[in-house]
């Protein structure tokens, strides 16, 4: 499994938001700044940490994405990482015919601008980002029920977010190694979870949270009233984990 950066323009979001959909249905961690950027968030330090904790950055290419001053911060960062590590970093992904900017000429690029054969490119992206460890797809007959579990889920969020004013998060902090135990036994488990425990687990108090463990709290506080996890969350102030958690499995979901 790879993880993965999608440097885009806010232009480009519908792109990106369905390459990163497809990304983890195949198996491979996304950082993508909506997801992972929330309010009262420092964007250069943010933009920073995400960058250095990712195996790749996918430069997906537009006339909106060569001008943005965003993006060519975000790509400079990632070709020193090129240069630091000797290694390929940065994979180009042109969306439409534009002149490539000079750091990323010479280099094979995806080519998605005949959006017919998506697939085919899409393919070769993944032979270059390597295998998983399972199909991560789950079976037909279980997405109605996930679908209506996430969003019971996510109603439970925006109903607490907004209850809470939530503005800002703590910074964020190295999985212990009880977190990473329970990531791994989760995704044992749950092999279609993994690409977001991955990258969004995270704890609360002495109570680490992966993606069963949430939606099994949210459903018990549904039928019994508020579960101990609900106040944990409040305490530490970690509703925005759990909607960037959320919003990456619907991401899952949303793929036909």
């Amino acid at each position: 499994m790879s993880t993965i950066f999608l440097s885009h323009s806010h232009a480009d979001k519908p792109f990106a938001r369905r390459l990163a959909a497809d990304l983890r249905k195949a198996g491979h961690a996304v950082w993508i700044d909506e997801a992972e950027i929330n309010i009262g968030d420092s964007l250069i330090e943010k933009i920073r940490e995400g960058l250095d904790q990712v195996d790749f950055v996918a430069a997906i290419i537009t006339a909106a994405s060569v001008t943005s001053k965003w993006v060519t911060r975000e790509l400079d960062i990632a070709s020193n990482r090129e240069i630091e590590e000797n290694r390929i970093v940065v994979l180009p992904l042109l969306v439409e015919y534009v002149e490539l900017p000079g750091f990323l000429k010479g280099k094979f690029y995806g080519d998605f601008t005949d959006m017919s054969h998506y697939d085919e490119v899409f393919e070769l992206l993944l032979r270059k980002l390597g295998s998983t460890a399972a199909s991560l797809s789950p079976p037909i007959d279980e997405l109605t029920q996930l679908r209506a579990q996430l969003s019971a889920a996510k109603a439970a969020v925006t109903e607490h977010e907004a209850a809470l004013h939530v503005h800002e998060t703590l910074a964020l902090r190295g999985k212990s190694e009880k977190l990473i135990d329970t990531i791994a036994a989760a995704n044992k488990k749950f092999p279609f979870h993994a690409p977001i425990n991955f990258t969004h687990a995270f704890e609360v108090g002495n109570t680490p949270v992966t993606l069963d463990y949430l939606l099994w709290a949210i459903a018990k506080s549904e039928r019994k009233g508020a579960h101990p996890l609900e106040a944990l969350l409040t305490l530490d102030n970690k509703w925005p984990e759990v909607h960037a958690m959320l919003s990456a499995y619907e991401s899952i979901l949303s793929v036909p």
